[in-house]
């Protein structure tokens, strides 16, 4: 098994003067029905193009300088169209797939610009932290042999945060930075997970991709919680197709797929509330 895990941010509703709401997480699934739901996602690609293989993400437009670096700018803009229309044909192709989905969602402690800023890594750490515990849990309930965690490469090219975390939870089963808080899976090492942490570039991973518009889909989810986007805004109806691929599904949800802290104020009221309302209006 791996789990890809990406991030993404958006501003929540306390007029915070940068983005303070951050997502950490994505999809867990097995070698086996990754290969399949890559050869998915090339035929889907291969409507478009003859060459197939190009990356697609969430906000398609954070790929424009890739379709110029490799001349085929022309490209960019039909697809570009299209974004809609592939974004669920990708998610819908993933429907009889075997896969699990963990993310964490951690809003920032203040609305301030410099706290945010001198926080994000910290923040990031801790998301990570959340969701790795999540993603352990789930290893314990699937037995799997083995397990990878692949990341996305972290923007500004430091991987030490994650590294340290993974590396503590997997040989004494607790968090890096505040180590009298403990894994409850245990240590990873025995649940199966590897020794080493994995990174790898967007462009360059078709199952990172599809965590992107997972992560994606489930940022435009927070804002319908926020009361920011109708039930009908693409993101949420994809949250909807993807109901039943969350870790907890068919019970609980929000605490053990979708991991938010903290864990009390309008954030995880407005989710728990909003996934309810999800999951009736698809039942």
């Amino acid at each position: 098994m791996r789990w890809y895990g990406d991030n993404s941010e958006l501003s929540g509703i306390w007029r915070a003067e940068m983005p303070d709401i951050l997502l950490f997480g994505g999809i867990a699934i097995s070698d086996s029905e990754g290969e399949k739901l890559h050869q998915r996602i090339a035929k889907i690609k291969e409507a478009y193009t003859k060459f197939g293989a190009f990356p697609i993400k969430w906000n398609f437009k954070d790929v424009k300088s890739w379709f110029d670096k490799h001349k085929h700018p022309e490209a960019f803009e039909p697809i570009q169209r299209d974004s809609k229309k592939w974004r669920i044909a990708i998610v819908d192709a993933a429907a009889d797939i075997n896969l699990r989905i963990v993310i964490s969602i951690v809003k920032h402690h203040s609305a301030q610009k410099k706290v945010i800023k001198s926080t994000r890594n910290a923040v990031a750490h801790f998301a990570f932290s959340n969701a790795l515990m999540r993603v352990g849990l789930l290893a314990a309930e699937l037995r799997p042999e083995s397990w990878e965690v692949v990341l996305d490469w972290p923007d500004a090219g430091d991987c030490s945060p994650y590294t340290e975390e993974y590396r503590t939870a997997l040989w004494q089963g607790k968090c890096h930075h505040t180590p009298d808080v403990p894994y409850h899976c245990g240590p990873l090492s025995n649940l199966g997970f590897r020794e080493n942490l994995l990174f790898t570039q967007m462009e360059d991973c078709p199952l990172m991709q599809f965590s992107d518009l997972v992560i994606g889909a489930v940022r435009e989810f927070v804002d319908f919680a926020l009361g920011k986007k109708a039930e009908n805004a693409l993101g949420v109806r994809i949250t909807q197709r993807l109901v039943s691929k969350f870790r907890g599904f068919p019970g609980r949800i929000i605490g053990r797929g979708i991991s938010v802290a903290p864990t009390d104020g309008l954030l995880r009221k407005g989710l728990l509330e909003a996934m309810l309302k999800l999951r009736q209006n698809s039942s």
